[in-house]
């Protein structure tokens, strides 16, 4: 999808619902160098990324979400969410296959994030979702 047709399923979801969340797992920080070579990697596949303009930075997720109509927004990177597991449950998930290349692993988990954003919902509990 291009930035302007995802801003306008953002914005269409958020008009559409009174009391909402919206979540979503996507690229970011696409402007280094690691998020370049990937850029390049895949359009040597024949699989441009139209919509990587807003992946720049978590900040930049965040807002492409307030300015399309929700009231609050957060994010992190699947490393710091990664991070944040109790840590029996990242021995299992570690003890299923053998990883050699760990360095490579965080670095990937550093260019997807996952972002959510409400609107409403204060009496659900919704506003205090955060980092």
């Amino acid at each position: 999808m291009t930035p302007e047709q995802s801003a306008s399923l953002i914005k269409w979801a958020a008009s559409s619902f009174v009391t909402a969340m919206f979540v979503n797992y996507e690229q970011v920080n696409m402007e280094d160098r690691f998020g370049q070579i990937m850029v390049e990697n895949l359009r040597r596949r024949q699989c441009d990324l139209a919509g990587v303009e807003p992946c720049k930075s978590l900040e930049s997720q965040k807002q492409r979400l307030l300015s399309n109509g929700w009231e609050t927004a957060s994010a992190m990177n699947m490393m710091e969410l990664y991070s944040r597991l109790p840590r029996t449950e990242v021995s299992r998930i570690e003890s299923l296959e053998f990883l050699d290349e760990l360095e490579l692993l965080e670095q990937l988990m550093q260019h997807y994030c996952l972002c959510w954003a409400t609107k409403g919902g204060s009496h659900l509990g919704l506003k205090d979702i955060t980092c």
